[in-house]
C-alpha cells in the first residue's frame, strides 16, 4: 500500500508542479519545450493512474468480495475540537479509480493534439500552464473525500476554465465567455457553500 500512497500523491503533485514551473519560468522556455515538459508530465500522470486503478482493482481494493473505498492518505488538516476537523487525503472507489484514467488519459490526448494545433500561437507556456492546472484540478475534485475538498478543487476548476476560455484575452469575444462563464459558476457555487454551512450546523 505504501507504493501506491506515493503514486497517487504524485497523480496530484506532477500536474502541479508542472503548473507552477510554467507559470514562475515558462518564459524561459521555448513553446516547444512548453509543450513537451508538459505533455511529459502527463504521460507519468496517465501511467500512474493506470497503475494505482491496476492495484485497487486486483491488489487492495477488494475485501471478502466487494471493493471497499480507501483511503490512502488521509491527515488532519484543521482541528477544531475534539470531534470536529478538516481532514485532507485522497480516496480510492471504483468509480473513482475509472475516472483517474478517463481524466488523465484524456488530458494528455489534449497536450498531445495541442502542441500541433496550438503551434506558432504566443504565451504558450501559460496555455499549457493552464492545461496542467486544469488537469490537477479535476484529478483533485474527483479524489477528494470530504466536501470541503470537493469545493475547494471546484473553485480550482472554476479558475482553470476561466483562464483557458480567456486565454485569447486580446479578443472581445473570448473576454465576454471567459467572464459569462465565471458569473455563472459563481452562482452554482454561492448555493454549494450555503449547503456546506447548512450541512455545519
Amino acid at each position: 500500500m505504501n507504493n501506491y500512497e506515493l503514486y497517487t500523491g504524485l497523480i496530484l503533485l506532477l500536474p502541479l508542479a508542472g503548473f507552477i514551473t510554467l507559470s514562475l519560468t515558462g518564459k524561459r522556455f521555448t513553446p516547444r519545450e512548453a509543450g513537451i515538459l508538459a505533455t511529459l508530465s502527463l504521460v507519468l500522470t496517465a501511467l500512474l493512474s493506470w497503475v494505482v486503478a491496476y492495484g485497487y482493482f486486483f491488489e487492495f481494493g477488494k475485501q471478502a468480495g466487494i471493493y471497499q473505498p480507501c483511503r490512502l492518505i488521509d491527515f488532519e488538516w484543521l482541528p477544531f475540537t475534539d470531534t470536529l476537523s478538516i481532514n485532507v487525503g485522497i480516496t480510492l472507489t471504483p468509480i473513482i479509480a475509472m475516472m483517474l484514467i478517463v481524466i488523465s488519459t484524456v488530458s494528455l490526448f489534449v497536450h498531445l493534439y495541442s502542441t500541433g494545433y496550438m503551434k506558432g500561437e504566443e504565451r504558450l507556456g501559460s496555455y499549457f500552464a493552464y492545461l496542467q492546472l486544469f488537469t490537477f484540478s479535476m484529478l483533485g475534485l474527483v479524489m477528494a473525500f470530504n466536501i470541503f475538498q470537493i469545493y475547494f478543487f471546484w473553485e480550482l476548476v472554476g479558475v482553470s476554465s476561466f483562464l483557458l476560455i480567456g486565454f485569447y484575452f486580446k479578443l472581445p469575444a473570448a473576454i465576454a465567455a471567459a467572464k459569462k462563464a465565471f458569473i455563472v459558476t459563481r452562482f452554482a457555487d454561492l448555493g454549494f457553500l450555503i449547503g456546506i454551512l447548512m450541512l455545519g450546523t
